[in-house]
């Protein structure tokens, strides 16, 4: 019988509920699930390759809510361009100011990620 990589076989064990909260609170740090950690801790403990996960930066968050206002910004200048209505020196102005923070914006966002 072929054995096939995705064909997963399920394994139950029990831990005490100290050891639980330590590998669910290592876990959180890590940003990884339980279940990726406990595999790879007995693939590594049996000299089985060990798969690594990148560990993002914990301030992404921060910067997915820069990007995601970022965006309503470029929403509303974009609505205020296609309503048809006139601009005042002063408006043209705003906006493009609101785009110059937007790029700086992106750029700093770019070299943290």
């Amino acid at each position: 019988m072929k054995s096939n990589s995705n064909n997963k076989v399920k394994v139950v064990f029990y831990l005490n509920s100290e050891d639980k909260e330590f590998i669910k609170s290592q876990c959180q740090i890590l940003q990884i699930k339980p279940s990726f950690f406990i595999r790879n801790a007995v693939l590594e403990k049996l000299n089985k390759p060990v798969f690594t996960k990148k560990v993002l930066d914990l301030d992404t968050k921060k910067y997915q809510a820069f990007l995601i206002r970022i965006g309503n910004n470029l929403n509303q200048i974009a609505k205020k361009l296609n309503s048809n209505t006139k601009f005042l020196i002063i408006d043209q102005q705003a906006v493009l100011d609101d785009i110059e923070n937007i790029k700086n914006h992106i750029i700093e966002i770019n070299s943290k990620l």
